[in-house]
Parts: structure tokens; sequence; C-alpha cells
């Protein structure tokens, strides 16, 4: 058998280093600084009761241009039908846009309220909108948010949601439930999600899971997920997988639940 040159040996392993260095180099550090976008009330005086409309958004900006404007473009309030990947031009016309937006909003919720009272409707007492995004973690290439919205326009209650995102540095994508998996891997992942959900909540597993498989895999297996130190935790909003009362559902699977379902490389425990 041929001996490799020692020389060309270390060339190999140098260049390896390099690259490994150059990746390295070009994954962002982020550095997270709170950005008020938004924060606008107008109220309506009646009788000694306040009635407003009261809109807040804001978010950790994280530095990194095509981030900051993919976690803005989740803070609009209208979103064209056009390919969510377009933004417009820079993160100033992005924020102008959602300013104006905002602004549309307030004078519409208002001019609403006005209406409702005198109409005298006892129901209604005003209109809420916030919106905001969290920076979580960075995992070397991977950074994870947590977006916090809630809407109110009169009645019982508002509505409210928490959504996960997960983000690779390095491709400037999101990062989706399939891109996690191993192939195959969905129905292992709708079992143990639909075992842990009839375990965890077996008072409502009867009424709020349907008997369509397919329709269960629609449910349980969605992008809305976020990495911890336990495992995978996977959240649902109210009336997804039960009433209002029991808040967000949230099913935790733990790494050694994962072997076989996620790809090596997301198996953080070790």
């Amino acid at each position: 058998m041929q001996r490799v040159p020692n020389f060309l040996i270390m060339s190999l392993l140098l260049g390896s280093v390099y690259a490994s260095s150059a990746v390295a180099a070009a994954t962002p550090l982020i550095v997270p600084q709170l950005l008020e976008v938004v924060a606008q009330k107008k109220c309506l005086q009646d009788d000694e009761q306040e009635y407003c409309a009261e809109i807040r958004i804001d978010l950790e900006s994280t530095g990194v241009d095509w981030l900051d404007q993919a976690l803005l473009a989740r803070l609009a309030i209208t979103h064209p039908e056009e390919d969510a990947e377009t933004f417009p031009a820079d993160i100033s016309a992005q924020l102008q846009d959602i300013k104006q937006q905002a602004n549309a909003w307030l004078v519409d919720s208002y001019a609403e309220i006005k209406e409702a009272r005198e109409a005298a409707e006892p129901y209604f007492v005003g209109y809420d909108h916030s919106d905001s995004i969290r920076f979580i973690a960075q995992r070397n290439h991977l950074a994870s948010f947590k977006q916090f919205s809630y809407g109110y326009s009169g009645g019982a209650h508002g509505m409210y949601s928490t959504s996960y995102t997960l983000f690779d540095l390095n491709t400037h994508k999101q990062v989706l439930l399939p891109d996690i998996l191993q192939r195959f891997a969905d129905a292992k992942l709708l079992q143990a999600l639909r075992e842990l959900y009839i375990e965890s909540y077996a008072d409502y597993a009867e009424n709020w899971l349907s008997d369509d498989l397919s329709e269960q895999a629609q449910t349980f297996l969605t992008d809305n997920f976020v990495f911890n130190e336990q495992g995978l935790t996977f959240s649902y909003a109210p009336y997804v997988l039960g009433p209002y009362s029991q808040g967000e559902v949230r099913l935790t699977l733990h790494y050694a639940q994962l072997k076989d379902i996620l790809k090596p490389e997301y198996l953080f425990d070790h």
C-alpha cells in the first residue's frame, strides 16, 4: 500500500481546521436589544368609564439584518398574499410599514368603539392588540425566539398564543419540523405526542382529540416547537387541544424519547 506523505496529511488537516473556523466566523453572535416598534393608545371617555383602543408591538432585535427582517415580518398586522420571504427594501421601510398598519388599526378600532358606545352595546369595553418577540437562546448556528400575541375586540375575553421559531444563522432560514426529523419518523412522533397528551390531559382527550389520524397529524405535528434542557416542547394555542380555561397545552418529549425521531445533530443532551 502506498503511504500518504506527511505533508499532505497535515495540509488536509489544516484545511479542515480552516474550513471549520471559517464557518464559525461566519456565524453571527446574537446580542439582543429591545426595540419598541409601536406603542399607541386612544380612549373614549363616557360616564366616568374609559373605552380604549391600544396597540403595542416590540421585539428584541438581533443586529442581523436578514433575521430582524424575518422577525418583523411576523409582527406585521396585515400580511400580503405574496411570498412571506419578500420584505420591504430595508428594515427602516419595514418598520415604517408596520407603524402605518398600526395607525390604521388604531383609527379603525377607535371608530368602532365610538359606534359601539353610541349603540349602547353593554358587552363592549375596548380593543387591544399586543405582539412581542423575545430572544430565547443561541446554540452554535441555531437561534430560538418566542412570540407572544394577544388580541381583544370585545366580549368575554381576548385570544392569545405563544409561537416559537428556530432559525439557522448559516443558511438564513427557519428550521421547520421536517428539517429536524429522521426519515419516516413522523408516525413515531405523532404516536409519542398523542400518548403524552392522553396521559397528561385525559379529561380533555375524549372531546378534543379527533379520531381521524390525518387530523391528529395536522394538529400535533406543528412547527411551533422549542428545544430546552429537557427535550423538545410543542405548544398549542387555547381551543386546539383544550378549552380556553385550560390555556395553552404544552407537550414535552425528553431527549431519551427522541433518539429514533430526531436527527442526531438535534439531540442536545450530549
